[in-house]
């Protein structure tokens, strides 16, 4: 990350919320941030009472449509430029917006060029804009931190194996509403997080480890919460950066990667540098024809839903060694 942008990106928020405490609202307006970038950011207001993030650039912006919250605009202005804005228009959404405006500063700012920049606010936007309309914005709990974590370094275990990233971020079925999360040459893999004492794990559905005629993997991680100073300590956000470092710079496959985290209601955020974790161990169990599950045809139709607990010590037997 560029120098000037680690230094200054912990205050970015900060940054936002004075300047347009600057403006004098009533009046309407607008004030240029000091801050080095590709593209030049402006807040204003562009009613005495909606704070709206500007951008002015020399190309136009093809993809921000305006959603519930979020009133966008693309003009082109007399001397050729355009100006590009995201105005809110739920007061209640406040906090959410200004988080998605340092989120788009941020996420743009090692472009190397104008219209580069633009595309990665285009991208990053459309992200939000699907959070905000189709999902929760309250910060994922502990339990699917972990559960995240936990898929995250199946992936990146996946990925230095040797398959491609466009070939491992295929496999990551889970997100898209697959029954189980990850499948690769028609072989399924279930993963779980849990405890570092724990001798339980839940399956959710009938459907989660398969069905009678098929074979898969269970894999369990074993993660903690942990204090920060700890060695090896981490955070999702962390385990995120990490994965991307990976691409090579590949907007397709993070457009791909940051879709799926969408879809399981992430999004880069600052506060998720909060909850460091500490990855212990974790161990593979190959779901066989006699590994004690629950599937449909063992369970009768009248059951529509099913959840239960598996004893991880009783099913030491398939433990791969």
């Amino acid at each position: 990350m560029k120098k000037w942008m680690s230094e200054i990106m912990d205050s970015i928020e900060k940054v936002l919320r004075d300047s347009w405490k600057n403006i004098k609202y009533y009046h309407t307006g607008s004030l240029q941030l000091g801050i080095e970038h590709p593209l030049e950011w402006h807040v204003a207001y562009e009613t005495p009472t909606n704070k709206a993030l500007v951008i002015l650039a020399h190309h136009a912006a093809k993809s921000i449509d305006s959603s519930k919250s979020i009133s966008t605009q693309c003009n082109k202005r007399s001397d050729g430029s355009y100006y590009i804005s995201f105005q809110l228009t739920e007061k209640n959404q406040e906090d959410v917006f200004i988080s998605m405006c340092t989120n788009l500063i941020e996420f743009s700012s090692e472009a190397n060029t104008e219209a580069e920049a633009l595309s990665m606010v285009e991208m990053r936007y459309r992200q939000w804009r699907r959070l905000m309309e189709y999902k929760n914005l309250a910060i994922l709990s502990d339990e699917k931190r972990r559960g995240l974590i936990g898929e995250l370094l199946y992936l990146m275990r996946v990925i230095e194996s040797g398959k491609t990233i466009s070939d491992a971020l295929a496999g990551w079925v889970g997100p898209d509403g697959a029954d189980q999360d990850f499948v690769y040459e028609g072989k399924w893999r279930e993963i779980k997080t849990t405890g570092l004492s724990s001798d339980r794990i839940s399956i959710h559905s009938i459907e989660q480890l398969g069905t009678d005629e098929e074979q898969g993997e269970l894999v369990i991680f074993r993660i903690e919460p942990s204090a920060p100073e700890a060695e090896e300590a981490f955070t999702l956000r962390q385990l995120i950066k990490k994965i991307i470092e990976k691409f090579g710079g590949s907007l397709t496959d993070l457009e791909q990667l940051n879709d799926k985290l969408n879809a399981v209601g992430y999004i880069d955020m600052d506060v998720y540098d909060k909850y460091p974790y500490k990855y212990f161990n974790d161990e593979t169990y190959d779901v066989d024809y006699n590994f004690p599950r629950l599937t449909r045809s063992k369970v009768r139709p009248e059951i529509t839903k099913c959840e239960y607990s598996l004893s991880i010590s009783s099913i030491n037997k398939w433990k791969r060694n």
